[in-house]
């Protein structure tokens, strides 16, 4: 839903620029132009319109406004294009703490750290400092998919810093994840105390 209303308010704000454009250079009528002199004194002499009809037009002055609207509109269009193009890029790299609830009633919050760039790198579990490869991630857009041990998580950005989404692990079992970004780093402690490997995988698999 946001990136549709950015994207109209990108096209208005550049058909709203055009059409000021437009309007700014359009040229103003004279107030005594040579052909209302020149119907309004037919029956004078030519030599004498041509006197009148130049001395009552005034000099033209150039405007400055067209250059004040083209300054506008670049500056509208820039900031709409950096509040299109960058605000809607998703980074999932650094730590996040993803909170599983299985259906079998299991689940918890586990830290993982993505390390790569923002389309595929390895997932890690972060433990008292220290962090191990237990998968992979691929993010498309605002799609992700990772997996860790032997659980997929699929699901979307929500934000910059939390995603959600499904997940399927060993026998059809099945569930839904949440997770916040803590850091930009990738390497942190876990802000509690150290979980051993089996409370990891009953979070990470259900089990």
């Amino acid at each position: 839903m946001i990136k549709k209303q950015q994207k109209w308010i990108a096209l208005f704000v550049t058909l709203t620029f055009m059409w000021l454009l437009q309007v700014s250079t359009m040229p103003l009528a004279a107030a005594n132009s040579p052909e209302q002199i020149g119907s309004a004194t037919a029956e004078q002499e030519p030599g004498f319109v041509e006197a009148i009809a130049h001395s009552a037009a005034p000099a033209k002055k150039k405007s400055i406004l067209p250059i004040i609207l083209i300054g506008v509109g670049v500056v509208a269009v820039a900031a709409v294009l950096i509040l299109v193009v960058f605000k809607s890029k998703y980074d999932i790299i650094g730590t996040w703490d993803i909170t599983t609830d299985w259906e079998s009633g299991s689940g918890g919050t586990i830290t993982i750290e993505f390390v790569g760039d923002k389309k595929t790198g390895d997932a890690n579990w972060v433990l008292s400092g220290h962090s191990a490869k237990i998968g992979e991630y691929t993010v498309d857009g605002k799609d992700i998919s990772f997996w860790l041990l032997t659980s997929t998580f699929t699901g979307t950005f929500t934000d910059k810093t939390h995603m959600s989404g499904t997940m399927t692990g060993a026998g059809s079992t099945s569930g839904t994840w949440t997770a916040v970004k803590t850091s930009d780093t990738t390497i942190a402690p876990l802000p509690t105390s150290a979980m051993d490997r089996q409370t990891a995988e009953r979070i990470i698999t259900g089990k």
